[in-house]
């Protein structure tokens, strides 16, 4: 039973610290979107209520997990290294989010950040959507 308890012990601080690298990734995918995006991000969802740059936060956060889920998934054995690794493939997730946004506003007309943040369903904020959970699934696929 004393093994049991220790074990559990060892699984939930595990968990713990997992979690931890989790929450830092998705406040920097948050922050990445934030700077992405022309105003305040906080304001323009909670108070405005802008549907367009929710759906681009929220197809950020969910590639965001998806690239932390996988690289816990595949982390190694040793807590210290899982730990590592999978704050560092979270955080190329980040940045190529981040990236690919870049590229995305470049290649399109208009300010692709200036369009998100107003809440006038511009067609740019499905484009933004996919190619967040896209760049998500291939840097989870290259994970794993």
């Amino acid at each position: 039973m004393t093994d049991h308890l220790n074990d559990l012990a060892t699984g939930i601080g595990a968990a713990a610290a997992y979690s931890v690298v989790g929450l830092l990734i998705l406040l920097a995918g948050f922050v990445t979107v934030d700077l992405a995006t022309p105003g305040n991000l906080r304001r323009q969802i909670w108070d405005d209520r802008n549907k367009d740059l929710t759906l681009v936060l929220a197809s950020g956060l969910v590639a965001n997990a998806t690239t932390v889920v996988v690289a816990i998934l595949s982390s190694s054995d040793d807590l210290g290294k899982g730990l590592i690794d999978s704050f560092g493939y979270g955080l190329l997730g980040v940045l190529l989010i981040g990236l690919v946004f870049r590229v995305v506003d470049a290649l399109t007309p208009g300010d692709l950040g200036a369009m998100v943040a107003h809440d006038d369903h511009h067609p740019a904020v499905w484009i933004t959507v996919v190619t967040h959970l896209a760049v998500g699934a291939v840097v989870a696929a290259s994970i794993s």
